[in-house]
């Protein structure tokens, strides 16, 4: 009976939250105030490095149907004249003065040219000096391509996945681009044989699965011995790519005993950083480094994001546009957006929640407030949740927070899918208009 209640209590709890953060991201993410820049206006370089610069690259020769991230079918000659403009950019980013701890790449598909990439990589190293560089990549560049040239440019190497099940693999349609499940394996084997640190990303959610199904796929992941396991349930997001992604997944209810499956799973060979990413815990130590943890980053790239101080920076999402803005000496960013000090207070707390522990001076170091001067209506949602724990002057979370977190970090993707999908219809700021200016 007291597990019916508190299932129940946590049903009530992340229904709420869905519909609350669905509100706060349409309030708060809205592109209605998105500023074009003004390219005579100098961009302020910090003192210290950002975190991270990330590298979008939208090309991929099938397109997910899940999949909300900027992206055009692969086409050579394009994609080509896409990666020589933005080393350019790269280039002018960092004779601008501005500095980096490390370098994220994404897409897209980033292998698709390697050449292209490499060269890419190399640049950034003779320019400037990060600590790590992470790239993504599809499972098949492991069988099809040539992963070694790789070698002493990627030091991490995050792997899409999604599963190991076949049904769904079929579901999604990764089975006819990717393989069987069996096969994939075999390629994340190569992968880490050759890469320093590697994560595989596995999702869950999906209409077919249960928690043993859940299970199963993770000892699949378990038994490949990955750096890294990132795991987060099919996020279903607030526009447009709802109706693509709801197809696909399972019942809401259905997400929690599924969470739980996922830690039982992980527990004894993982530690878990966040509720939705997990190291190893044998070997020598994983240092990981998520490119959403909440601190700044610098996006370059058709597509990219970027966030540093109270602004939001949004790159051209039309890659010819992107190409000519570059080569007319132009930045690839051409619209800001102002942060507002609520929103970036509840990206900070979602992050204190992903880390586990909502810590008082911590919190008064970095708002001026305690957690319940600075967060009264979450704290009190969370407390009647069950979701948090009392420890000292500070706060843990429970398996029910955890999941809450989780569901948090949910909203924020949607949030990113919610972002994209404005930033596609933003008006071209023609170059001629541009220049004339």
């Amino acid at each position: 009976m007291n597990k019916f209640l508190s299932s129940s209590r946590l049903n009530i709890a992340t229904n709420s939250l869905d519909w609350v953060m669905g509100q706060t991201i349409r309030h708060s993410l809205n592109l209605n105030d998105a500023v074009a820049i003004d390219e005579l206006q100098q961009l302020s370089v910090p003192d210290k490095p950002i975190e991270t610069l990330y590298i979008h690259i939208p090309f991929c020769h099938t397109l997910c149907r899940y999949c909300s991230f900027h992206k055009i079918k692969f086409k050579e000659s394009l994609a080509r004249e896409y990666f020589k403009a933005l080393r350019q950019e790269i280039r002018q980013v960092i004779t601008q003065g501005f500095r980096f701890n490390r370098v994220y790449i994404g897409g897209g598909t980033t292998t698709i040219l390697e050449d292209e990439l490499i060269e890419t990589i190399e640049l950034i190293k003779s320019l400037t000096t990060v600590r790590e560089v992470t790239c993504e990549s599809d499972p098949i560049y492991f069988k099809e391509g040539n992963p070694h040239l790789l070698k002493g440019l990627v030091d991490r190497m995050s792997i899409g996945i999604q599963s190991f099940d076949d049904n769904i693999l079929k579901m999604v349609g990764r089975f006819e681009k990717f393989g069987s499940g069996l096969q994939q394996a075999e390629y994340v084997s190569r992968a880490i044989e050759i890469i320093p640190t590697v994560n595989i990303d596995m999702m869950y959610g999906f209409k077919v699965q249960t928690p043993e199904a859940v299970a199963i796929d993770l000892a699949q992941a378990i038994r490949l011995h990955p750096d890294q396991i990132t795991t987060y349930p099919l996020t279903l997001g607030i526009g447009k790519n709802r109706k693509k992604a709801g197809c696909l997944a399972g019942e809401p209810e259905a997400l929690w005993p599924q969470f739980l499956a996922v830690k039982a799973a992980l527990a004894e060979h993982y530690v878990m950083e966040f509720p939705w990413t997990f190291s190893r815990n044998f070997g020598q130590p994983v240092e990981n480094k998520y490119v959403l943890d909440g601190e700044d980053c610098f996006g370059v790239g058709s597509g990219a994001f970027g966030r540093f101080g109270e602004q939001f920076r949004i790159s051209s999402f039309d890659i010819p546009d992107y190409i000519d803005r570059i080569n007319t000496g132009l930045s690839g960013t051409c619209y800001t957006k102002p942060l507002q000090y609520k929103a970036l207070s509840q990206h900070y707390f979602m992050m204190m929640m992903g880390y586990g522990l909502l810590d008082n001076q911590q919190c008064k170091a970095h708002t001026g407030k305690s957690l319940w001067q600075a967060f009264p209506l979450e704290m009190s949602f969370l407390i009647s949740a069950g979701a948090l724990r009392k420890q000292g002057d500070n706060y843990i979370t429970t398996d029910e927070g955890q999941f809450i977190a989780l569901k948090m970090f949910s909203g924020f993707l949607s949030g990113m899918d919610y972002l994209r999908e404005q930033a596609r219809e933003l008006p071209i700021n023609t170059i001629d208009t541009l220049v004339r200016a």
